[in-house]
């Protein structure tokens, strides 16, 4: 069965507003990625617990922690990004979802696939720590990171081979990345943990409804459609940048509406 979540931050800094809309959308999971204007990572633990407060009254709960952690330097010292896997992973099991969105790195100077040995060093470390402390690490694809491509990404899952690694599949960065969306799949298919739900366009950086753009949308949900697993709506359908995204009230409900259509037509149980 699909579970539908999302980037609940896309509508706004408010969080008591985001929540108000995802309960007048009918979701019951989101992912945290920031509230009040800060990143998840930089969340007081008034503002955690706030937050765990808020979400317990309301009925929805935690699908993911969509932290930064990776978006950074692959020159910088290992020790900063430990302590921040130390603090998301602590805020996954605050929330009992067992899951931190993570990244494979950036480089300062020259091309980050030359720093392929120490990624890996890196990445099988956050795994090690994730493993002990019960959370499952899922990383997803972005422009000029190690994963970039499908074959890099599940390079790197089959070399972790861990049971607390999987891949986020967002099948418009991979569009975007000038990769067609369902030979991405294909590469990544056994190590797919996640989705990720927004459709380029092909224009520019705009993306489009879920299933009118290029990143056949549709296709990807019918070869997964065997897995529980969670869908999670990142529409970018207003703003669209490296750290985030923005989409008004309204056309997040057109995109949600979009994706259960078109999981109904599929014939695929989703919730």
């Amino acid at each position: 069965m699909f579970t539908l979540t999302g980037f609940a931050d896309e509508l706004g800094p408010d969080f008591d507003a985001q929540m108000e809309i995802w309960r007048q959308m009918k979701l019951s999971w989101f992912e945290l990625r920031s509230a009040w204007g800060s990143n998840v990572m930089e969340l007081t633990d008034e503002q955690v617990s706030l937050i765990g407060k808020t979400i317990k009254g309301c009925g929805i709960k935690v699908s993911c922690i969509g932290s930064p952690i990776g978006k950074t330097f692959i020159e910088d010292p290992l020790s900063l990004e430990m302590k921040r896997l130390e603090r998301a992973v602590r805020l996954a099991n605050f929330f009992g979802c067992g899951r931190v969105r993570i990244f494979s790195f950036y480089c300062r100077n020259g091309n980050i696939l030359e720093h392929r040995d120490e990624v890996l060093f890196r990445l099988g470390k956050m795994t090690e720590f994730a493993s002990r402390e019960g959370v499952t690490l899922l990383h997803e694809n972005e422009s000029e990171i190690y994963g970039q491509l499908s074959a890099q990404s599940a390079e790197i899952a089959a070399a972790l081979k861990s049971d607390h690694f999987g891949l986020v599949f967002d099948p418009a960065n991979y569009s975007i990345a000038g990769e067609n969306a369902l030979d991405a799949e294909k590469v990544m298919h056994k190590y797919i943990s996640y989705v990720h739900v927004k459709d380029y366009s092909g224009h520019a950086l705009d993306m489009s409804v879920p299933g009118e753009g290029v990143s056949c949308i549709p296709q990807v949900f019918d070869r997964l459609r065997d897995r529980d697993i969670f869908i999670s709506m990142e529409p970018h359908l207003d703003v669209a940048g490296r750290f985030g995204g923005g989409t008004s009230p309204e056309k997040f409900a057109v995109a949600v509406n979009a994706v259960r259509k078109i999981l109904d037509g599929l014939g695929i149980e989703w919730k």
